[in-house]
């Protein structure tokens, strides 16, 4: 994965819909919206919340009345629009507090959020998981890293592997080398969320948002 200097600007909806709208109709071609949601674990006013998010904010992009547009996700796979003259596509993260939808036209967009207190730090089990899932490298990374930052290290490193998963297709996947290989052609970009979150969104390195991305 190939991270990126500069956070990605994060529109709160519906308060900044028109600027979420904006960065779409730019050479950018790409929006990240966030979404004030209940603070809890069960998710269901939140999947109805980021899905009304979608819909308001994709009528402003394409013209078009909200109920005129349908989301879909049937059993494993990700959410899409309806449509087949619509080459947009979409991903969705959820964490107590907030949602967060990316769409992007033309280029396949992974993204992920996580609350930074759900993390102890230096917990054997996180250390388990970073093993599993996130490679030596990571792993190492944060048994070194003062307690101060292990979760902040932690919940980063996750949102970046979770959001490159998505991007490329792919479910939740224990590390290996090839796994790692794959995961090198999305470029990976922090998002810029309120401090108690961390969050991440990938695309595949050489398209037109990666080449933007790195001119940002």
């Amino acid at each position: 994965m190939q991270p990126a200097l500069e956070p990605v600007t994060v529109h709160a909806w519906p308060q900044h819909q028109w600027l979420a709208v904006q960065a779409l109709r730019s050479a950018q071609a790409m929006t990240v919206i966030s979404i004030a949601t209940p603070a809890t674990e069960n998710r269901r006013v939140a999947r109805s919340l980021v899905r009304s998010a979608l819909r308001e904010t994709l009528a402003v992009l394409l013209g078009q009345p909200a109920a005129s547009i349908a989301l879909v996700s049937p059993l494993g796979r990700v959410i899409h629009v309806d449509s087949t003259t619509c080459p947009l596509s979409l991903s969705i993260s959820h964490s107590p507090g907030i949602s967060v939808a990316a769409i992007c036209q033309g280029a396949a967009i992974g993204i992920d959020v996580m609350q930074i207190e759900a993390v102890t730090p230096g917990h054997p089990d996180w250390l388990r998981l970073a093993s599993d899932y996130l490679g030596p490298q990571v792993t190492a990374n944060l048994q070194s890293a003062p307690p101060a930052t292990f979760q902040s290290v932690f919940a980063q490193a996750w949102t970046d592997f979770e959001a490159a998963l998505k991007c490329l297709g792919l479910g939740l996947t224990e590390w290996s080398p090839e796994l790692a290989s794959r995961l090198a052609s999305c470029r990976v970009m922090a998002l810029d969320l309120p401090a108690s979150y961390c969050g991440s969104i990938a695309t595949v390195a050489g398209d037109s948002v990666t080449q933007l991305a790195r001119r940002t």
